[in-house]
């Protein structure tokens, strides 16, 4: 019997002592919280010489890295080539109709509680503490059935046992072959062999192989999406990382929490301000249009630094450094950098109120294209405001993948298409007001792709790199990875001056099951052409 097996038949005999379950896997995994590098306290808080350092992008990365450098009294600038600060967390006004305008984003962020680093940040500023917690986590079917995941045990294999009590399988179809001998890998993560054994595999290829139970597969799908890649381009290996990144490495659950304003409000004024104080300048709408090696430092649009950090998105790295003398020694996978699959966001300000015992954002499972929504009217303020003054509802559909081939227009009519199917109460509903993006600037997680993504040296003394596609040696993801290789970026520019670096937190960096010995079942499902 596979080790996946045993661990479920363990699992039955102890679920009587659940707290002797969940010390044992607190003692296998290690802390869910722990610190990845050494932090000298005898280290100084400040360089001994003023140090110039640019940080070439805005978002989340280039924030952690500017405000980790600007506390510590370097003289920081940041380039921002939008007219907004935040990237892919950013907020814009736009105008709905003469003299009307509402603020916009790139879509809904979940700030989950194993976000360490990210919420150290939001904490110190005051502003996490304003969050609320989503009610639920809730897939959504068509026909009206739905899938709830917000009162699961959170500690890790119980977390998986969980899962069957909510319908989503049954004990007996995952204690079956081939299912019971693949399933193992998602408590198996070890960054070294987890890829070295799927990074090839496709999500669909894994499920051909192990026949997942229809809403289990499922519900990876849903999971998988989250990832900007379809089933047959998403690399197992990422949705494994995933996996453990988000369900089975801590116990911190799948309920997370969401700001009550528009990132403008409740975010980005007040980093910006943050900034002003710690003596961060920041240049919004100014693209890097040069960039060149000059001594031991660097010029940047004619500006000379002593350091700098590559923190935009795949797109703009790439275009940055296309066009830069100088950085003998480049690690070419920068230049090799490419981004995921399309996404689709469209906000609707609506004449009709939708479903109202629905959570705050839900994800669907895919009917055509459509991903997720999100009822902006309870979940911020601004637009909970226009309702009140219009009435009606604000939502937004998320397409994270969408399929190649269709053209703007085809995403636009077919999310309102789906949008019904999942919420028939607005199929009369007129559209008063929409803001439609269709975009391609996310990190690709597709097959074959982690060997050919950069670290956070590049090659180039004194040029680092930050951003949601740099390899971290832990695995945090999304809006955690993008924040925590910022810091790391900082880390190393500080340790190079003799500074104290800034602690950096992680969950577990392997599975509850890494280092067990595969099945000879494993192998030979694993070795089918």
């Amino acid at each position: 019997m596979a080790w996946f097996s045993l661990l479920f038949v363990g699992v039955g005999l102890v679920l009587a002592r659940r707290p002797l379950f969940r010390a044992l896997v607190r003692w296998r995994l290690g802390p869910y919280r722990f610190t990845v590098n050494r932090v000298d306290p005898a280290a100084p808080m400040r360089p001994a010489q003023p140090r110039k350092v640019a940080v070439i992008g805005g978002g989340l990365a280039g924030i952690a890295a500017a405000s980790t450098l600007g506390t510590r009294g370097y003289g920081v600038t940041v380039f921002e080539a939008n007219a907004y600060l935040g990237g892919k967390l950013g907020s814009w006004p736009v105008e709905l109709s003469p003299g009307k305008t509402e603020w916009v984003s790139h879509g809904y962020h979940a700030f989950f509680r194993h976000y360490y680093n990210l919420n150290r940040f939001l904490l110190a500023l005051g502003l996490r503490q304003k969050f609320k917690p989503i009610s639920d986590y809730r897939i959504l079917l068509p026909g009206g059935s739905e899938l709830t995941f917000g009162e699961l045990e959170n500690t890790p294999v119980l977390n998986l046992l969980s899962l069957a009590d909510q319908g989503v399988y049954q004990l007996g179809e995952v204690m079956a072959a081939p299912t019971r001998d693949l399933m193992g890998v998602f408590l198996e993560y070890d960054e070294v062999k987890t890829f070295a054994q799927l990074d090839g595999m496709s999500f669909a290829e894994f499920d051909r192989r192990a026949k997942l139970p229809p809403r289990l597969k499922m519900a990876f799908n849903t999971f998988a999406r989250a990832f900007f890649a379809d089933e047959e381009k998403l690399s197992m290996a990422e949705l494994v990382k995933g996996f453990h990144s988000y369900y089975l490495g801590h116990d911190g659950g799948l309920v997370y929490d969401h700001p009550v304003e528009d990132y403008e409000a409740s975010l980005l004024k007040p980093i910006r301000e943050h900034f002003e104080k710690n003596g961060v300048a920041l240049r919004l709408s100014t693209p890097v249009k040069s960039l060149e090696r000059e001594g031991a430092g660097f010029v940047v649009n004619g500006e000379r630094f002593d350091k700098v950090v590559l923190a935009a998105d795949v797109v703009g790295v790439r275009a940055v450094l296309e066009g830069a003398k100088g950085l003998d020694g480049l690690d070419p996978r920068l230049l090799a950098l490419r981004p995921g699959q399309r996404y689709a966001v469209l906000r609707l300000w609506l004449d009709i109120a939708a479903r109202a015992t629905l959570p705050v954002f839900v994800i669907t499972d895919r009917y055509r294209i459509l991903d997720a929504i999100t009822f902006y009217d309870r979940t911020e303020a601004e637009s909970a405001a226009w309702v009140r003054e219009n009435g009606g509802s604000v939502v937004e559909l998320h397409c994270y993948a969408v399929p190649d081939g269709l053209t703007e227009t085809e995403v636009r009519e077919q999310l309102l298409e789906d949008m019904v199917k999942f919420l028939p109460e607005l199929t009369t509903a007129k559209v008063r007001h929409d803001h439609f993006q269709l975009r391609r600037d996310f990190n690709a997680s597709h097959l074959g792709m982690n060997e050919r993504r950069p670290g956070t040296e590049t090659g180039v003394d004194g040029l680092y790199c930050a951003g949601d596609w740099v390899k971290l040696p832990f695995p945090a993801m999304l809006m955690e990875g993008a924040f925590s290789s910022g810091v790391m970026a900082a880390n190393k520019i500080l340790a190079s001056d003799g500074v104290r670096e800034e602690p950096v937190e992680s969950i577990p960096r392997r599975g509850l099951l890494a280092g067990i010995p595969q099945s000879p079942a494993r192998k030979k499902l694993m070795a089918t052409p």
